[in-house]
């Protein structure tokens, strides 16, 4: 792969610094990998070319890169998921469909709609029904 001239590398530095992703940023210039962006935005590469250096925990753990859709794993859209997670109905207090039965209608595994659900996968969503249970009755019947 080509070496990045300095100019580039400033400019790689300063979208890193205003929060795009360094995948966003490989895609901005096809004739890099991600990985040499990254590298290059960490200072593992050219460190003395100036400009930002990132943090190598910007994202606190979170593989960014690699969330969502950009994932090798990841069996939905970003658009499936938010349609799962908005079938919360209020007045019932509950999930309007079952796990199962939209794991059937998208033609992938029931945990990975649970998964999505309980706030496991999708996180950086930050729906306001992932990881969303019903509340429990304050009342319990006691039986007689």
């Amino acid at each position: 792969m080509p070496k990045p001239e300095v100019a580039l590398v400033k400019k790689w530095r300063d979208l890193a610094e205003e929060g795009c992703l360094y995948a966003e940023i490989s895609r901005l210039y096809p004739g890099f990998s991600v990985d040499q962006v990254r590298h290059y935005c960490l200072g593992h590469t050219g460190r003395k070319i100036p400009g930002p250096i990132q943090k190598v925990d910007r994202w606190l753990g979170s593989n960014v890169w690699l969330r969502g859709e950009n994932s090798p794993h990841a069996e939905l859209t970003e658009e499936v998921a938010r349609q799962v997670l908005d079938d919360w109905d209020e007045e019932a207090d509950r999930w309007k469909m079952s796990g199962a039965d939209w794991a059937k209608e998208l033609g992938v595994s029931a945990s990975t709609i649970y998964m999505l659900r309980r706030g496991e996968t999708w996180r950086h969503l930050g729906h306001l029904n992932s990881g969303r249970k019903p509340r429990r009755s304050r009342r319990r019947r006691r039986s007689a």
